[in-house]
């Protein structure tokens, strides 16, 4: 945003106020360019550059940002280091979190490591964040805040990611088929179901909720293996308008793996009707 002198008379001057929008916890060099349009001949339009280094007064290295990524079973942790920017120690006094599958903790540096990419220094403060080791297949977002002892600083909100894989995972996680005159190929779809640890298993069982309606193929036949690929199918007795619209189904994998016998993949059936062309009218 700007401000400025609209009118500036021949042989004046004028002044133009550049106002740029920074974040709390935004660090180092940051160059922005403006526009300035005249009705001056030969300066129709000047571009002025505007360039300044950034020192919040908490600085979040590398970034105010967490993600937390893993298969489940793990714990993943992540890191990120807290400095105030005008070299005094660093004191976390409160963290606002409601998520219960988070579990954050500090610690008070008094010497140079690494964390991650980043080096700490004395006075630092190492924010880490890991998630509950019971915790199940998930993907979450959310936010937690993290006040300091800086008399000037804001509250840093801390938006932080969650994505544990399932150890056995279909792909997709749901299905479509389409019920339709002429479209035979949507009433078959593809499903992959891989062990995320590279581990080998077998699928011993294949079974739909309603398999007057639908069917499952295991294309890879009773094998252990890393990946298996199935075809999940439409009945062939299935016909339009047999459905009355769209339903919802469930296909039932069971598997010889001890951790997870058993996979759910939805299945979504949508029933269309063929549009056909309307007849012209003849002329009268």
């Amino acid at each position: 945003m700007a401000e400025f002198d609209s009118v500036i008379p021949a042989g004046g001057k004028g002044t133009l106020t550049a106002k740029i929008k920074t974040t709390s916890t935004q660090n180092g060099p940051v160059s922005k360019g403006i526009a300035v349009n005249t009705d001056a001949a030969g300066a129709e339009r000047l571009m002025l550059n505007v360039r300044f280094t950034a020192v919040s007064a908490v600085m979040v290295l590398p970034r105010a940002q967490v993600n937390l990524r893993g298969i489940e079973g793990d714990t993943p942790t992540a890191s990120v280091i807290l400095r105030r920017g005008d070299g005094e120690p660093m004191e976390v006094t409160k963290i606002d979190n409601t998520d219960d599958r988070l579990i954050i903790s500090t610690e008070k540096v008094n010497d140079e490591r690494q964390v991650g990419r980043q080096k700490t220094r004395p006075g630092d403060v190492v924010l880490s964040v890991t998630t509950r080791p019971d915790l199940k297949a998930v993907t979450a977002s959310g936010r937690f805040r993290v006040r300091t002892n800086h008399p000037d600083a804001r509250p840093i909100d801390m938006p932080y990611g969650i994505r544990l894989l399932p150890l056995i995972e279909a792909r997709p996680e749901r299905v479509r088929l389409i019920l339709q005159d002429g479209n035979v190929q949507g009433r078959t779809a593809l499903l992959r179901v891989q062990h995320n640890r590279r581990g080998q298993f077998k699928i011993t069982e294949a079974t739909a909720s309603v398999p007057e309606i639908v069917k499952v193929h295991l294309i890879d036949g009773d094998v252990k293996q890393q990946v298996h690929s199935l075809a999940i199918m439409l009945q062939d007795e299935v016909k339009p308008g047999d459905l009355q619209g769209r339903i919802f189904e469930t296909v039932t994998l069971k598997t010889d793996d001890p951790t997870v016998p058993e996979v759910s993949v939805a299945v979504n059936i949508e029933e269309k009707q063929l549009r056909r062309p309307v007849p012209a009218q003849p002329a009268e």
